[in-house]
């Protein structure tokens, strides 16, 4: 007798949480049940169109992911149909199930997490995935069954970095750490049995303590003096900004918009984690801000103002330059440390909790970092523009040193 295939998606009532789909075989009205390495939540699934929702940001992935599991599927039912007449659900399910420890590494990593981390542009992660997979695809002589990414295989691999590449703890980490995230990916896709390697494998990083100005250097930074070229003194402000602006991260600095200053605060989202930011503006900043103003421009530095196209990729190149001439900024000051742009966020850390008397909650919410659940409720869609800035004590900190 036939089987038929159907997607099926069952989630518990009342329930919020993601649930899988799968693939449901059916012959002489017993059902097998195959997953499809894909979750959502009942409101993203389509129970007549079967298929995921627009709704759901990764929906065309995971379209793509479900489409290709479910052809697999039927084609090892139809290799079985030409030489087993007998088909039942069991033969079917096992023969699939060994097809599929059989599916290679490096074909699942490209065309799911490389494929979802593309759709959602972040281009310069795209990058650095592509470029540990590959040189991991290297080290393996191409084809890799993902069964066979074993703890003995990793523990192999790191050794080649050590004695090959010549790489550091945290370059081997950051390597293996790509690898543990396809592996994980492809757990959550059921293609991988067993124990996950990195139970046993544990990723070493060195010392990672930020690097951040002393009140002294921060002072010999703001009044260094610098000569009058337009790339010096421009990563000199960038630089200060960040620092005025609570600490924000260069990145979402140099996209900062004109139109984020609302009621003398700057109003935006987090590019890393979206929390929404209220920072208030000091005079020293907006100072910094008016120097840079065009007509044209709608950002308030004018890095990015004639790119069409902005990523992760364009703002990296933009943030290397600018880190390249705050190295200039330091030499011009006698700063002897390793300085880039992000030093002011961990700059402004350091010196807040200072100023705070040690409350690192408050320098928590100022920074924009996870808080506490129930505040996270109250006020996630409330814009405070009476939030107090510890800017006038650190600048009165910075003026007494």
């Amino acid at each position: 007798m036939n089987i038929t295939f159907r997607l099926e998606y069952n989630p518990a009532k009342d329930s919020k949480q993601s649930k899988p789909i799968f693939i449901r075989c059916t012959q002489d009205r017993k059902h097998k049940r195959i997953h499809t390495g894909i979750s959502v939540k009942a409101t993203d699934w389509n129970k007549q169109k079967q298929q995921v929702k627009k709704s759901h940001p990764q929906y065309q992935v995971y379209n793509q992911i479900i489409q290709t599991q479910l052809k697999k599927v039927l084609e090892t039912y139809n290799q079985l149909m030409t030489t087993n007449k007998e088909l039942n659900l069991n033969a079917l399910t096992e023969t699939f199930e060994k097809i599929v420890e059989q599916q290679d590494f490096f074909v699942f990593a490209f065309n799911t997490k490389l494929k979802e981390i593309k759709s959602r542009n972040k281009l310069g992660t795209y990058k650095r995935y592509e470029t540990a997979l590959h040189k991991f695809q290297v080290f393996t002589s191409g084809k890799l069954p993902i069964q066979e990414v074993t703890y003995s295989l990793l523990k192999q691999y790191e050794n080649h970095l050590i004695s090959h590449h010549k790489n550091s703890r945290d370059t081997i980490s950051a390597n293996l750490s790509v690898i543990r995230t396809v592996i994980n990916e492809a757990i959550k896709h059921d293609l991988y049995k067993g124990r996950n390697p990195f139970d046993l494998l544990k990723l070493k990083y060195t010392d990672n303590t930020k690097e951040k100005l002393t009140l002294d250097e921060l002072q010999r930074f703001i009044h260094a003096p610098i000569p009058n070229i337009p790339s010096v003194q421009i990563a000199k402000d960038f630089f200060y900004a960040c620092f005025l602006a609570e600490g924000t991260r260069a990145g979402d600095m140099i996209g900062m918009k004109k139109e984020y200053l609302q009621h003398g605060c700057l109003v935006f989202s987090q590019q890393k984690t979206g929390a929404k930011m209220v920072i208030p503006v000091v005079p020293e900043l907006m100072e910094i801000f008016n120097r840079y103003q065009t007509v044209e421009g709608k950002y308030f530095f004018p890095f990015l103002n004639k790119e069409p196209i902005v990523n992760e990729i364009i703002i990296g190149n933009k943030l290397a330059y600018i880190n390249k001439y705050i190295k200039e900024v330091c030499k011009y000051a006698g700063i002897l440390k390793k300085v880039s742009s992000h030093v002011a966020r961990h700059t402004y850390t350091d010196i807040a909790l200072q100023v705070s008397g040690g409350n690192i909650y408050q320098v928590q919410q100022s920074l924009g970092h996870s808080s506490v659940k129930t505040t996270e409720i109250y006020s996630r869609n409330r814009v405070n523009f009476n939030k107090q800035s510890m800017l006038p004590d650190i600048l009165k900190l910075i003026e007494e040193e």
